[in-house]
C-alpha cells in the first residue's frame, strides 16, 4: 500500500511532464524533484490540466498518470493511476473558474500548496497562489522509499512532514449521516462526514440503495471532507456512503434512509451543539430547535427506529412554523460517552412526518501527537502537530507556544466558546529555532469542548558544529616540560581535551590540575586563543594525539588535533672526523654526527675549540648558550686544544659533551733565547715548542731574513752555525717544525762572529730604575768598564765604545736589538781601575714600563759586551740577565 501511496504523492508532485530530476539522482525513482517553473505562474496553458490529460511522471515519454473528474463537473479533481476515476490526491479549484488550480494533501478542504502553469505546460506547485512564494520539493533524504516530506523553504530537508504521517498512517476513517434518517413532507439536507487523524480521502456514495464500492466504481465521488445533499420529491431515498483517507485506509459503509411524503408534516431541526462533554469546562448541553410545517401533535423518542418504537422523551403539540427547543445534558440524560439518536415525530390527522438526529457525548479530551517528538537534532526541524480524538467527537484546533531559551506562557482554549485566549492556533508544521533551546507547549480541542492539558517538549537545535583553528602547539616534548596549544572555536561551547584515540569519544579525558589548566571548560565563539597547557605526564614515549573537542548545543562534536612526540632519550653526538689528536694540517675540517633514538631527530649541535663545554638553553629552542652552531663540516683553527661537541634533540633533551684533545697547523712559533758568538760561529739557543719535531734556523748578513736565506736544522737547542766570516754581523730567525708544517718566523736577532772575547767587566752603576715623564729626560745614568791593559790608565780610551739604551719590558737587548734605542754616553771619571761613563736619555712618549742596558767594546780588543746591573763579563761568576737590568717607568 504505502508503495502505491508514494507514487500517489510523487504524482502530486509532478504534474507535468516537464520536470528536472536533481542532479546525480536518477536512480532515486523519482522520489525528490524539483518543478521548476520556466517563465511565470499563470494558468495560460490550462489544458495541462483539463480531465483526461495524461502525465509523464518519470520524464521517460510515457503517460502514468491521468487528470480525474470525479464528480463529472468537466472540472479535473484529482489524479488518478489505476484506471478509474478516483483520485489519489485533491486538487482544488479555489476560484471556481473550472481549473484547478491547489492541491489539498490532508484532505481537509484547504489549499495547502498551489498550481500553476506557464505557457511552455510547465506545471509549478508553490507555497503561494499564481507561482509565488517558494517552490515546493518532495524529499526522501534517507531514501527509505517513504518521503520525509515537504520542502518549502529550499534547505533540502522537510519543513512539512504530514505526507510522512499519511503514508504511515493504519487508521480506518469515520463516515457519518446528519440526519441518518428523516421523514418529511419538503426537502430534507444530509450531511455527508468523512473523518480521519490524519487526511480523509473522496467520500462515494449511492441513492438507490445499491453499495458503493471503489473498484469497480460504483457511486458518485466528492471531494473531503464532507458533502451536503438536498433531496426533494415525495419518495423513500436509500442513502449509502463510504469514504477512504489519503493512505487507502476505507470506512465502514452507513446507510441512512430518508422518505419525503408532501402530504406529512416536515420537521425542520438544528443543534446548538453535535457534541456535548460531562467534563468540566466543556460543552455540558445540547439545544435542538425544531419546528414543523403543519400544526399537530408531536412526541419525541430516543433509541427508535421509526415514530413507532423507542423511549419517549418528550410529547406535546406544535404550532406551524413556530420554533420549539429540546435540551440534552450530558450528565443528565447520558449514562456515559456514546452517540443516541432523537427522532422527532409529527402527527397530522392521517399523516406523520419525521425528523432525526444524533447527539454524542464525549468526556474524553484529545490527544495531540507531535512528530518529531522531543530532544536533540543536528538537521533544519520543524515539529508536526496531529490531533486524535477517542472519544468521537473530533479535534477542531491545535494551539501552540513556541519560545527559545525558556518556556513560554501557557496556550489555553476556551472549551465552550473555542476562542485562544493564549498561543498561536496550529496549521502548518512549527519551525524551530536553530542553535537554540525551543520550548514548545501544545494542546487541543474536540468538538465536545474537551480540552487536553497542556503538553510541552523541549527541542534543542543545532545543525552546525564548532570549527577548531589551532593557532600554535608544541611539536615535540622531552621528559620534564609541559605542552601547549593555543587554539580558536567558531562557536562558544563547553570544550574537553583528550589526549590518544581517535574521536572525541576515546582517549584519555584531561582534567584541571595536576599540571594541567585549561583542558575542560567553556569557550567563547571567535576568540580569544584558549592557551591550554598539559602536563608531562599524560604523554607517553613516541607519538602522542592531542584533540580539542568542543560539544555545540545538542553535545555533538566539533574537533581539530595535532600530533605531539615525546622524546624523553638524549641524543648522542660524536667527533667523526679528525679520529686522532694530530698534529693536522692547517685547514683541517670537524666533522659532528649526532644520533637520536628518542625518536624526534636532532635539532642543533654545537662545538668549541676554547675548553668550555657548548651548552644550550630554552628547552626545545635548543638556544646555543655557548660555543658555535654546527652546520656542515667547518674548518678548525690552528692551535693546540680540546674540540668539544654537544646536541640537542627537538624536544629539548641535551646530549653529554664529545671531546678530543687536538693540534692544528704547525707547532708555534719559537723564540731564540740567546745568540752565542765564537770564532766562525753563532750558537742559537731556545725553548723547546710543543708539538715541533725539528726546528730551522734562518741566517743572513741583512736585516729582513725569511725562509729564503741559508739555514741549519737540528733538533734541539741549541742550533750552532758555522762557517761565519768574523766581525760580519749576522741576522737569525727560527722556526718549528711538526707532520702539520713549519711554523712562522722567530723574532729576528742579530750576532757578530768573533774571536775577540768579550770584557772582563761592565755594570750598570746608578741608578737600579727611575721614573720619568713621557717625552721627558731622564736623570743622568752612569755605567762602569773594566778591563786589563786598556782602563787602569788615566782618562779616556779613545778605543772604548759606550752606548746606553733603553727597550720594551721583557726583551733581551742582545737578542732583539731592533727593539731598542741608544744614546752616546760621555766619559765622566777614573775610579780605580774602572772608567765611568754618564749620560741622560729621552724617555719614550708612551707610558709604560721599560728596560735600560748599558753596552762596551774595545776596537781590536774585546767585543760588545751588555752590562747588567750586577755586573757580567768574562771575570769569574760574571753573566748577564734580563731581571738585572734596569727599570723605566714612565708616566
Amino acid at each position: 500500500m504505502k508503495n502505491r501511496i508514494l507514487i500517489f504523492l510523487f504524482i502530486a508532485l509532478t504534474l507535468s511532464s516537464h520536470c528536472i530530476l536533481l542532479p546525480s539522482e536518477d536512480k532515486k525513482n523519482g522520489i525528490e524533484i524539483i518543478l521548476l517553473g520556466l517563465g511565470g505562474g499563470s494558468l495560460g496553458n490550462s489544458d495541462r490540466l483539463k480531465p483526461g490529460a495524461t502525465i509523464d511522471l518519470n520524464n521517460d515519454g510515457v503517460s502514468e498518470g491521468v487528470l480525474a473528474d470525479s464528480n463529472g463537473d468537466g472540472v479535473s479533481d484529482g489524479i488518478n493511476l489505476n484506471g478509474n476515476d478516483f483520485p489519489s490526491l485533491i486538487l482544488l479549484d479555489t476560484n471556481g473558474d473550472g481549473i484547478p488550480d491547489a492541491v489539498d494533501q490532508n484532505g481537509d478542504g484547504i489549499a495547502d500548496y498551489y498550481l500553476s502553469v506557464n505557457d511552455l505546460g510547465v506545471v509549478t506547485i508553490t507555497t503561494g497562489a499564481n507561482g509565488s512564494g517558494n517552490t515546493v520539493v518532495l524529499v526522501d533524504t534517507n531514501h527509505d522509499g517513504v518521503p520525509d516530506g515537504f520542502d518549502t523553504d529550499g534547505d533540502g530537508t522537510a519543513n512539512d512532514t504530514t505526507i510522512n504521517q499519511i503514508l504511515t498512517d493504519v487508521s480506518n476513517p469515520t463516515l457519518n449521516l446528519s440526519p441518518n434518517t428523516a421523514a418529511s413532507s419538503s426537502t430534507i439536507n444530509v450531511t455527508i462526514l468523512c473523518q480521519d487523524p490524519v487526511a480523509p480521502g473522496t467520500i462515494l456514495y449511492t441513492l438507490d440503495g445499491s453499495t458503493p464500492s471503489f473498484s469497480p466504481k460504483t457511486g458518485t465521488a466528492t471531494n473531503p471532507p464532507s458533502k451536503s445533499l438536498s433531496l426533494s420529491g415525495d419518495g423513500i431515498y436509500t442513502l449509502k456512503a463510504i469514504c477512504r483517507d489519503l493512505a487507502g485506509n476505507l470506512s465502514a459503509i452507513t446507510t441512512g434512509t430518508y422518505t419525503i411524503d408532501s402530504t406529512a408534516p416536515s420537521v425542520a431541526v438544528s443543534l446548538s451543539a453535535s457534541y456535548i462533554s460531562n467534563a468540566a469546562g466543556a460543552i455540558a448541553s445540547s439545544t435542538a430547535t425544531w419546528s414543523s410545517n403543519k400544526t399537530g401533535t408531536y412526541n419525541i423518542k430516543e433509541g427508535s427506529s421509526s415514530c413507532n418504537n423507542g423511549t419517549e422523551v418528550d410529547n406535546g403539540t406544535v404550532t406551524s412554523g413556530v420554533n420549539k427547543t429540546f435540551i440534552r445534558n450530558a450528565g443528565t440524560h447520558f449514562s456515559s460517552e456514546g452517540t443516541k439518536e432523537y427522532r422527532i415525530c409529527v402527527t397530522t390527522p392521517g399523516f406523520t412526518g419525521f425528523q432525526t438526529f444524533q447527539l454524542t457525548r464525549d468526556d474524553t479530551a484529545p490527544a495531540v501527537t507531535p512528530s518529531p517528538g522531543q530532544g536533540d537534532f543536528s538537521t533544519t526541524t520543524s515539529v508536526t502537530l496531529v490531533c486524535s480524538d477517542s472519544g468521537g467527537s473530533g479535534c477542531t484546533k491545535i494551539v501552540y507556544a513556541l519560545q527559545s531559551g525558556s518556556a513560554p506562557t501557557n496556550p489555553a482554549i476556551g472549551g465552550v466558546t473555542g476562542i485562544i485566549s493564549s498561543g498561536t492556533e496550529y496549521s502548518t508544521a512549527v519551525s524551530l529555532s536553530d542553535t537554540n533551546s525551543n520550548y514548545l507547549k501544545y494542546i487541543a480541542r474536540d468538538s465536545a469542548g474537551n480540552v487536553s492539558s497542556v503538553t510541552s517538549g523541549l527541542y534543542r537545535v543545532d545543525t552546525t558544529v564548532a570549527n577548531i583553528t589551532i593557532n600554535a602547539n608544541t611539536t615535540y616534548l622531552n621528559g620534564t616540560d609541559t605542552a601547549s596549544i593555543s587554539w580558536q572555536s567558531s562557536k562558544a561551547g563547553t570544550y574537553q581535551i583528550r589526549v590518544g584515540g581517535s574521536n572525541c569519544s576515546t582517549g584519555i579525558a584531561l582534567t584541571n590540575g595536576s599540571g594541567n589548566a585549561n583542558v575542560t571548560g567553556a569557550v567563547s565563539a571567535g576568540g580569544p586563543d584558549t592557551i591550554s597547557t598539559i602536563g608531562n605526564s599524560n604523554f607517553s614515549s613516541g607519538s602522542n594525539t592531542i584533540r580539542i573537542c568542543v560539544a555545540n548545543l545538542i553535545s555533538n562534536f566539533g574537533s581539530n588535533s595535532v600530533s605531539l612526540t615525546k622524546d624523553s632519550t638524549a641524543p648522542s653526538v660524536s667527533i667523526s672526523s679528525p679520529t686522532n689528536s694530530g698534529p693536522h694540517v692547517t685547514g683541517t675540517t670537524v666533522t659532528l654526527s649526532c644520533s637520536d633514538s628518542g625518536g624526534t631527530g636532532c635539532k642543533k649541535t654545537a662545538y668549541s675549540t676554547s675548553g668550555t663545554d657548548p651548552s644550550f638553553t630554552d628547552g626545545a629552542a635548543c638556544t646555543i648558550s655557548s660555543g658555535t652552531e654546527y652546520t656542515a663540516p667547518a674548518t678548525l683553527p690552528n692551535g693546540s686544544y680540546t674540540l668539544k661537541a654537544r646536541s640537542c634533540d627537538q624536544a629539548g633533551n641535551v646530549s653529554s659533551v664529545s671531546s678530543l684533545a687536538i693540534v692544528v697547523g704547525p707547532p708555534g712559533t719559537p723564540t731564540i733565547s740567546s745568540a752565542t758568538a765564537s770564532n766562525t760561529q753563532i750558537s742559537i739557543a731556545f725553548s723547546a715548542v710543543a708539538n715541533a719535531t725539528s726546528y730551522k734556523v734562518y741566517y743572513g748578513t741583512s736585516s729582513g731574513v725569511t725562509t729564503s736565506n741559508s739555514s741549519v736544522s737540528g733538533t734541539s737547542s741549541p742550533i750552532v752555525v758555522n762557517g761565519l766570516v768574523n766581525e760580519t754581523i749576522y741576522f737569525f730567525r727560527l722556526t718549528a717544525i711538526s707532520s702539520a708544517g713549519e711554523s712562522s718566523l722567530s723574532t729576528e736577532v742579530n750576532k757578530t762572529p768573533t774571536t775577540l772575547p768579550i770584557l772582563e767587566y761592565c755594570a750598570i752603576q746608578h741608578p737600579p730604575s727611575l721614573t720619568v715623564a713621557a717625552g721627558g729626560t731622564t736623570e743622568v745614568i752612569y755605567g762602569r768598564v773594566y778591563h786589563a791593559g786598556v782602563t787602569p790608565a788615566s782618562g779616556a780610551d779613545p778605543r772604548v765604545i759606550a752606548s746606553v739604551g733603553y727597550g720594551p719590558d721583557n726583551t733581551n737587548p742582545m737578542t732583539h736589538p731592533h727593539l731598542w734605542v741608544y744614546t752616546t754616553p760621555t766619559y765622566n771619571i777614573q775610579i780605580g781601575n774602572d772608567d765611568e761613563y754618564q749620560a741622560a736619555i729621552t724617555a719614550p712618549t708612551t707610558p709604560g714600563t721599560y728596560r735600560y742596558v748599558y753596552r762596551f767594546s774595545i776596537n781590536g780588543i774585546a767585543t760588545a759586551t751588555y752590562c747588567d746591573k750586577d755586573g757580567n763579563g768574562s771575570n769569574a761568576g760574571m753573566s748577564f740577565s734580563e731581571a738585572q737590568l734596569g727599570t723605566m717607568t714612565v708616566n
